[in-house]
């Protein structure tokens, strides 16, 4: 068998990568469930591997797909970039709003390997919070945003959305000793902060707020000073910040983050699959 790879094929396996669905991937793609079906057959056979593993929520990738899945988007983007034009592509601009528990650990990666394969893109990227981010979105301000469905208030569908866990976090993984627990949170409002004192309270556990901040930044800084014990995302941990042993705390909902997009231009499709790409590591 040949060692060439058939593009179509990695094409497929990012399509259902996005939409959880082979049928919705085979409608975005313009094609039929069962010609899908058997590209990724193909694809499989290509890796000498199982890449795709099936539940009742849908269809995903297990390890081995979610391994080859970033050489994929890459050589797909590369490819499109081969196209030959008539003249230089003038450049263009891409207005992003994040809200900041997007940016710690996904946003490099992002825009390393958007800038690689769109070259001629200009990227403003807007941080803030999301009663600040959605007017600016529904005015046309923002071509892309990424921020909690539950919290922006848009009409509007929204690409994709990922559940994202929320862990009780602290420095070594340990839950302080003290009778009053104490608690690093967000500044309110913020509904992980909410949900972090209804857990509690729930279970009749005693606390004292010790450090509040708007800024994810500074709550992750004292938590890893060891203040006391808060809740993250998963990639919030580290070498010193760790989670607390299972049944420790009550459990905490996840966390929705939606991508919004005003139009469906190549480059905006782009840079939507490689924040899926990102954010997906950790989602349940």
């Amino acid at each position: 068998m040949t060692d060439d790879l058939d593009t179509t094929l990695l094409r497929a396996l990012i399509a259902v990568a996005r939409h959880g669905s082979i049928n919705r991937a085979a409608a975005a793609l313009g094609r039929t469930q069962p010609a899908l079906s058997l590209q990724l057959r193909k694809l499989e056979q290509h890796c000498g591997q199982v890449l795709l593993q099936r539940s009742p929520r849908g269809v995903s990738l297990n390890a081995a797909g979610r391994q080859l899945l970033p050489y994929a988007e890459r050589i797909i983007g590369l490819t499109e970039q081969m196209r030959p034009t008539t003249a230089p592509t003038a450049a263009r601009r891409c207005r992003v709003g994040l809200i900041e528990d997007v940016i710690s650990r996904h946003l490099p990666q992002v825009l390393a390997d958007f800038a690689a394969t769109q070259p001629q893109w200009q990227l403003e990227v807007r941080v803030a919070l999301e009663r600040e981010l959605s007017p600016a979105f529904r005015q046309g301000e923002l071509d892309l945003l990424i921020v909690n469905p539950r919290q922006c208030g848009l009409e509007q569908t929204p690409s994709w959305v990922l559940e994202y866990p929320l862990q009780w976090l602290a420095r070594d993984g340990v839950k302080p000793e003290a009778e009053i627990m104490p608690l690093v949170m967000f500044a309110a409002p913020c509904s992980w902060r909410d949900a972090m004192l209804r857990a509690l309270h729930q279970v009749d556990q005693p606390y004292r707020i010790v450090f509040e901040s708007s800024s994810q930044l500074a709550v992750q800084a004292a938590l890893e000073a060891g203040l006391g014990v808060g809740a993250l995302f998963p990639d919030a941990i580290s070498e010193r910040l760790l989670p607390l042993p299972e049944h420790c705390l009550p459990p905490l909902p996840a966390v929705p983050l939606a991508l919004y997009r005003q139009r469906g231009d190549d480059g905006l499709e782009l840079l939507s699959r490689l924040f899926f790409r990102a954010l997906g590591q950790f989602a349940v």
